[in-house]
């Protein structure tokens, strides 16, 4: 990234051009530094921060609310649960026309239903903004530029650019879209053990993978619209055009397609019968407009990760040895112990298994990790929460197998400087605390459990004082 003096310098001339308090609820912001070099602001693509929806309220006579000449426009935003958690807080910028003043409102929790693994805010915008008095004409031309973002307790600032994909692309609020972004729920779905792959195709027709395409598993494809612009009829204002996302899945043949125009869809990778993704786009308008996006008719191709022969050979090495990652370690079927010896002094705190996939594992390649996508899927025992989802190390090849290493201690609920998050329990001599993991091993869709709907099982336990933790963590052990 690079730095950019002139949105600083543009930032300091605002801020000292407007010294009295607006009449409304917003205050002057800083404009968006989306690309700085550093800390202070960044994008955020990872579903951190994320505008659901935004619109005017009906005021239900056939117009909409307003206040002080401005309609008033109200919405929701989500946070992580993460970023919640850390005490982050759901902001807004926006600016109107030619004004170049950047508003800036906190957005507030909000009651009712958050997207699973989020938390729901509302947000009001309430001034400086088009209203009723316009003419027919202007009120065509006006623009309201929305930058949604979290304010984070460091002095950051994080930016939603989870449905915008460009550095300095902004919502836009506009009469083509009567003045809303609308719910698209492909955007930053309800968290799971595993966030979906990503594929972004940019404007600048290139295209980016993220993540593994795994079979049962999902991708977000994500289109700036900028790509294809060809048919973009409208009538009154309203438009006329559609983008639609074409995929097929090969060998199978299993094709589906649906509106790309907002932003972003999710796909389901089927679990048997895939190899290859093929995607391509269509542009449409009425009457008659087609336009094609499709790698000059080749379409763009996509592998689909090749699910294991087999899985197995589950160990726990916890030892002073130092010697091989994994050698010497028991069976796990049967659960294993980490305790305040291991704790430590153990230089070896690893969880094993070994995958074999024909014509990938049976040979060195240093890429295999990539071919593979393993993770340790863990929560509380006993309880019904989401899994949780650890990516496991490639080790080596032993055989004809590759060998995957979990370090335990990032499991650990008693690790240094961190707060249990799953229940304690004293141990049954009333002398320690204890906390129980169960966990299945998922390699590339398929997973590995000790016995049918059966999980392993990790039983963690430490002193129930800490002085760490008796200071921060609210009184639990």
């Amino acid at each position: 990234m690079r730095s950019s003096s002139r949105s600083l310098l543009a930032s300091s001339l605002l801020l000292s051009a407007c010294v009295e308090a607006p009449l409304d609820t917003a205050v002057v912001g800083e404009a968006p530094l989306v690309g700085i070099d550093g800390s202070r602001d960044q994008a955020d693509r990872g579903c951190h921060v994320v505008l659901r929806e935004l619109s005017r309220p009906s005021n239900g006579s056939g117009g909409y609310q307003e206040q002080g000449g401005s309609w008033i426009w109200e919405g929701d935003l989500e946070l992580s649960a993460a970023a919640a958690d850390e005490g982050a807080v759901a902001s807004v910028l926006y600016q109107y026309g030619s004004d170049p003043t950047w508003w800036q409102v906190d957005a507030t929790p909000a009651g009712g239903a958050a997207t699973p693994g989020f938390a729901r805010y509302r947000v009001r915008l309430d001034g400086h903004l088009p209203g009723p008095g316009l003419s027919g004409t202007a009120l065509t031309r006006a623009r309201v530029q929305v930058v949604p973002f979290a304010r984070l307790p460091e002095g950051g600032r994080l930016f939603d650019h989870n449905r915008n994909p460009g550095d300095f692309d902004n919502y836009e609020l506009a009469w083509s879209s009567d003045f809303a972004v609308r719910r698209n729920d492909a955007v930053c779905p309800a968290a799971g053990p595993t966030p979906p792959a990503r594929i972004v195709f940019a404007a600048d027709h290139r295209e980016t993978q993220h993540g593994a395409l795994v079979p049962g598993g999902q991708v977000r494809l994500e289109y700036d619209v900028n790509r294809l612009t060809t048919c973009r009829n409208a009538r009154n204002g309203m438009d006329l055009w559609d983008i639609t996302a074409h995929v097929r899945w090969e060998p199978s043949g299993e094709s589906s397609s649906a509106s790309i125009k907002h932003g972003a869809m999710i796909v389901d990778v089927p679990r048997t019968g895939a190899r290859r993704m093929a995607v391509w786009f269509e542009n449409t308008a009425v009457p008659g407009c087609q336009a094609w996006d499709s790698n000059l008719g080749a379409n763009y191709g996509f592998d689909v990760l090749v699910a294991p022969s087999w899985i197995g050979g589950v160990t726990a090495k916890i030892s002073r040895e130092t010697g091989d990652a994994c050698d010497g370690g028991g069976a796990a079927d049967g659960g294993f112990g980490f305790d305040t010896w291991a704790r430590q002094r153990a230089a070896t705190t690893n969880l094993c298994f070994r995958v074999w996939s024909p014509g990938v594992t049976d040979r060195d390649d240093p890429q295999v990790w990539q071919k593979l996508d393993a993770t340790l899927r863990w929560r509380a025992r006993g309880s019904s929460e989401p899994l949780r989802s650890t990516y496991a190390s490639f080790d080596r090849r032993v055989g004809n197998d590759a060998r995957f290493v979990v370090n335990v201690r990032g499991l650990d609920p008693f690790r240094a400087y961190h707060c249990p998050d799953v229940p304690v329990t004293p141990t049954p001599d009333g002398q320690y605390v204890q906390a129980e993991l169960e966990y299945v091993i998922v390699v590339n869709g398929v997973e590995l459990r000790p016995a049918s709907g059966a999980y392993y099982v990790a039983r963690f336990v430490d002193y129930p004082s800490d002085p760490w933790r008796d200071a921060n963590c609210g009184g639990q052990p």
